[in-house]
């Protein structure tokens, strides 16, 4: 269900390119002017996607109490939106407004998001954005990859105390890296995921507005403006498409999407040299990456590698120290390496950090017959 500011990679297949030069820099003014793609794409106009109508209003004095304290308020909300027998939003791939997201009962997580916000608002609570960083995802959508990313809310039901809430609470954790955001970098997100599906049922000019509009709220978004790279690409245009996406490293120099749509432009253009330039900065930037990490160590720890395990891990842990998974998997692989002493000190630590009391008593569990036994 982590859904929200999808980005779009370069395709799996390589349209015709044309004979423009795809080492000049296209300045990103001219990007946005999109005479390529357009003779003419008219702004879309000023829309407000947190607005509510009669019947939010109605439901939110329906179930919270106006004079009840900010925590009281919330989980009045909260009841009322995710309890049971309230709303039911189910989850869905399409954008939608808060209010479109509140009659349909059905949102990603930045619909959701935006209709939570939208309520709690409507019920005096002090609610905005958070983006997530959650670790990489990368699906397939289509003849595209799309790197999920997330976005919360949080509210602040009192002084010094702030609540989150997620449409996917269950996968939550309290150690991903996470920020506040405005509204209108919110409203960002919101154009450029519209971008992105009018972009995938092939309408360009429709896409195009919506890039714009995203980037006009917030120019340093390098989601909208690497799917704008995309939309050029798309349409054949390489000279553009680079330009957009080297854009986006100008702003951001690790950016995934960026570096992986660049290395297989440039191989499918015949220059591998630039190419291969690229695919070592996508290495580096995945193993600076503790998640990438992490899941390089799952994979040497099933094939029994305990050594390549660790050294993945103890830079994950280094990084994200409140990570127990990486510190359960870290006490395992030195279990599995015979080093008793360490794997007691990492399996304890995960056991600490464990908001799940299943797991804490998992890790309790194992701590104890290794004390009793030994390794094994």
């Amino acid at each position: 269900m982590v859904l929200a500011a999808l980005l779009l990679a370069s395709g799996c297949t390589t349209p015709p390119v044309t004979d423009e030069d795809p080492g000049a820099r296209i300045p990103p003014a001219a990007l946005l002017q999109a005479r390529v793609l357009a003779n003419q794409a008219a702004p879309l106009p000023d829309d407000d996607f947190l607005a509510t109508d009669e019947a939010m209003r109605r439901f939110v004095a329906e179930h919270v109490s106006p004079h009840a304290s900010a925590a009281v308020r919330l989980r009045q909300l909260l009841a009322a939106v995710m309890g049971e027998g309230g709303v039911g939003v189910a989850y869905g791939a399409q954008t939608y407004s808060a209010a479109e997201a509140f009659h349909r009962r059905e949102a990603n997580c930045l619909s959701f998001t935006a209709m939570f916000v939208a309520l709690a608002r409507e019920a005096g609570l002090d609610a905005q954005f958070q983006e997530v960083d959650i670790p990489p995802e990368w699906t397939r959508s289509g003849d595209s990859f799309v790197l999920n990313r997330h976005v919360d809310v949080l509210v602040r039901d009192s002084p010094g105390h702030e609540r989150v809430v997620d449409f996917d609470i269950e996968d939550f954790r309290s150690s991903y890296d996470r920020r506040p955001i405005a509204d209108r970098r919110a409203l960002a997100h919101y154009h450029n995921n519209l971008g992105v599906e009018r972009m995938q049922q092939g309408a360009t000019v429709d896409a195009l507005r919506h890039f714009r509009k995203a980037i006009e709220e917030d120019e340093s978004f390098t989601p909208a403006w690497a799917n704008l790279g995309s939309l050029y690409h798309r349409a054949g245009h390489a000279q553009w498409a680079v330009s957009a996406w080297r854009h986006v490293l100008d702003i951001s120099p690790g950016e995934p999407v960026a570096l992986s749509s660049l290395e297989r432009t440039y191989r499918a253009l015949g220059r591998p040299d630039l190419a291969d330039e690229y695919r070592s900065r996508i290495e580096r930037h995945r193993l600076g990456n503790p998640y990438f990490r992490y899941i390089l160590a799952r994979q040497a720890f099933s094939q029994q590698d305990y050594d390549t395990a660790i050294g993945h891990l103890r830079y994950a842990t280094r990084e994200k120290p409140a990570e127990e998974r990486f510190a359960a998997l870290l006490g395992l692989s030195y279990l599995r390496r015979g080093e008793t002493a360490a794997a007691e000190r990492w399996l304890a630590r995960a056991a600490r950090l464990s908001g799940d009391e299943s797991l804490r008593a998992g890790y309790a569990d194992k701590l104890d017959r290794l004390r009793a036994n030994g390794p094994g």
